[in-house]
This record gives structure tokens, sequence and C-alpha cells, in this order.
């Protein structure tokens, strides 16, 4: 019986502490400051990744266009390199590196995203998503350890 109850409370139990849907960086620090810049100076909004793995830490911020064909780019470090970048113009994508695959994935409703991975065992994999939603293009790139595929589309489904 008492074991009955607690599960009951935990499965009825409530609070009116406010949930916060995507972790952003701390106000007042240093990647909070990027982020604030960053989004100060791009002519649109400007997402950020809601999921990263563990001891990623935004970098830095460049922005490069005149509004209406702006390009942003942020940029974080860790065991991963990873940037991701937002833009009002399809981006330039260059040839796949040698031993990459290539395929095309739905990222979300109604979105393909083309996924080009190189891993070949070594240190050294290599993952670039590209996709439009919205009017917007985005890029992920992310260079190192290799991860499995699932934590890179992570990153790019968790942009808010």
């Amino acid at each position: 019986g008492a074991i009955g109850l607690t599960i009951l409370g935990f499965a009825t139990c409530s609070s009116s502490d406010p949930v916060e849907a995507c972790p952003t960086p701390v106000a007042g620090s240093q990647q909070a400051n990027v982020i604030t810049r960053a989004r100060q100076v791009v002519n649109f909004p400007l997402a950020y990744p809601c999921y990263l793995p563990n001891s990623q830490v935004l970098e830095s911020h460049s922005v490069t266009g005149l509004p209406g064909s702006q390009r942003s780019e942020l940029v974080f470090t860790g065991p991963f390199g990873i940037s991701i970048r937002q833009a009002q113009v399809p981006p330039a994508v260059a040839p796949d590196p040698t031993g990459a695959s290539r395929i095309s994935i739905q990222l979300f409703d109604g979105v393909q995203a083309s996924v080009i991975e190189r891993n070949d065992g070594t240190r050294d994999a290599l993952y670039h998503l590209y996709w439009e939603r919205g009017g917007l293009f985005y890029e992920l790139q992310a260079a190192g350890p290799p991860q499995q595929r699932a934590v890179i589309l992570q990153i790019a489904r968790s942009l808010q």
C-alpha cells in the first residue's frame, strides 16, 4: 500500500516552478555575452542549440554580409569543434571529402537535410548537415572524436 501511494504521489506531483525549455548560457557569463552580441548584430532570429554534448562551450560568433544576405556563425569548442551557421542565403557547399558518405534525411516534418559524414574510426570524424527551414539556411559542422549520428542530429533538431 505504501509503495502504491508513493508511486501515485510521484505520478500526480506537480510544481509551479517554471520549467526552462531550452537551457541557455548563464547570464553574465562569457557565453551569454557572445550570444547577446550575436543577436544584436544579425537581422534575423538567431537560433541557439538547446542540446550540446558535454563540455562544449560557445567560443565566438561572427557575422558577414549586409541585412538581407547575412550569414552568422556560432563556434563551440570542446571535445568537438562545432560550428552552426545560419544565413539568409544558401551556403556554398564544397565537394564531399574523400571517403565521406552523403544521405538525405527528414530532419523535421517537411524539412529534408543533407548529411555528409566521414567516420573512418580515427579520432578525426567529420559531420556536416545543411538544410533550409522557414526561409533561413542552416549548416552544422562538427569535427573530432567519432560520435553517433543521432548526437549530431539532436544538436540540429534542438536549435531554437
